[in-house]
């Protein structure tokens, strides 16, 4: 039988890129669906994250059945192994196709492939537990990262995070500039004729193809969680207040903070060229007035000593409030790299201290779930600077725990995320 590997070749060459060299899955994966044909993008789709959140789980059940397999192997085997364990059709034919595919991707391995996928079925995972290892394959997570889990929140509410479902969908909210919300849900409308579509408090969730309807500048793609992080950033601030966002990179929090805050003077930066590129271009899509600028957020800049109403330090992190609906993002990072990431976390903060004058205030974010990486590195900014204070959030949505907020995967329908208001006083 002649087999159409259309969506399984689309989705080997996402997931061979994310496994052999660290890509993004958003955008290898938008990449793929803007190259393939529309009918095959829900299995382009559910292979792509289908064998990212079933990755660890996957690799346990190979590691069993064989030793040493290459990359590029290793990914045609989680898509087997996925589609036997968690698709619906008879495994012969899932096998069969899977064996056809390395006959026409690769030389020479379609029996050892016909092998081990024929034995998946027969591995046992022991994952009934509640140990950080019965646990990292009954959600398909790095070990070290469930053990990070448990330590700050418990086993109960680590499983509750992980057994949450994440919305597929992109969110997206309208551009202000170009059309308010009641007109861009119109349009939403029009595209999407015949099907209801699911609205957040601050956007809406939308599909590839619903996307392609709209002009680019009438709208932006920015998660749930970021949106949230912006309105807590703008709450209580207004006229002409000059703000600093030291990790602005892409641009969309700055962005959207100047649609809030209209007078507002912003200035967003990053470190590196091309991230500032990204700015310029997420700031040109949507017709906002930044000032741009290229800084390393741990080095002092004396002309902005005092300078800033507000300091947006949403610093570098990592991602581990990502983890349930992006698996990638936790799968290549270490502890040792928590670690090195806290230090500089602190350096950005200590930096940001130095440009906010009297009376303005530091909103420090993650998209991190670690206490190590929120609460322990704002509690010892404030220990170590008297003449700051930590400031009573008060928002609708998320847990408020000391005055800083918390957005949960399980609880409020958005990646993890923290965010944490610091005023100075003299």
């Amino acid at each position: 039988m002649k087999y159409d590997f259309a969506a399984e070749r689309s989705a080997y060459n996402v997931l061979k890129k994310i496994f052999a060299d660290g890509a993004y899955s958003s955008i290898e994966l938008d990449r793929a669906l803007a190259n393939a044909k529309r009918e095959a993008h829900g299995k382009i789709t559910a292979l792509v994250y289908g064998v990212l959140e079933k990755s660890v789980r996957l690799d346990y059940i190979i590691s069993r059945l064989a030793d040493h397999v290459k990359t590029s192997v290793a990914v045609l085997l989680k898509m087997g192994a996925y589609e036997l364990l968690y698709g619906n059709e008879p495994d012969y034919a899932v096998v069969e196709r899977y064996v056809s595919f390395a006959k026409d991707r690769m030389h020479g391995i379609h029996g050892f492939v016909n092998a081990v996928l024929r034995k998946v079925r027969g591995v046992e995972v022991p994952d009934g537990g509640n140990s950080a290892e019965s646990l990292s394959l009954r959600f398909s997570q790095p070990k070290w990262v469930i053990s990070h889990f448990i330590e700050d929140f418990g086993i109960d509410k680590t499983v509750s995070i992980f057994k949450s479902e994440p919305c597929r969908l992109t969110h997206v909210r309208n551009n202000s500039r170009k059309l308010d919300k009641e007109a861009f849900a119109r349009k939403l409308d029009k595209i999407n004729i015949g099907s209801e579509i699911l609205r957040s408090n601050y956007g809406y969730y939308a599909t590839h193809s619903m996307l392609s309807g709209l002009k680019s500048d009438e709208f932006t793609a920015q998660s749930l969680a970021s949106c949230h992080a912006v309105n807590i950033y703008a709450k209580g601030l207004f006229g002409e207040i000059d703000v600093l966002d030291m990790c602005a990179a892409p641009g969309g929090k700055s962005v959207y903070l100047q649609e809030l805050l209209p007078l507002a003077h912003i200035t967003a930066c990053d470190v590196h060229p091309h991230r500032v590129g990204l700015i310029r271009s997420y700031a040109a899509r949507m017709n906002a007035n930044l000032v741009i600028v290229e800084n390393d957020a741990t080095k002092f800049r004396k002309e902005w000593e005092s300078k800033y109403g507000l300091v947006i330090c949403d610093v570098p992190c990592s991602g581990s409030g990502l983890a349930v609906v992006s698996p990638d993002v936790v799968l290549f990072k270490s502890e040792e790299d928590v670690s090195a990431l806290t230090e500089l976390q602190y350096k950005i903060l200590s930096t940001a201290a130095r440009y906010v004058k009297v009376g303005g205030e530091i909103a420090y974010s993650t998209c991190s779930m670690y206490v190590c990486e929120n609460e322990d590195i704002v509690n010892r900014f404030s220990a170590e600077h008297e003449n700051f204070e930590i400031v009573n959030c008060d928002y609708p949505f998320g847990n408020n725990a000391g005055d800083m907020i918390r957005l949960f995967p399980d609880t409020d329908g958005c990646d993890g995320f923290f965010i944490a208001k610091l005023r100075r006083l003299k």
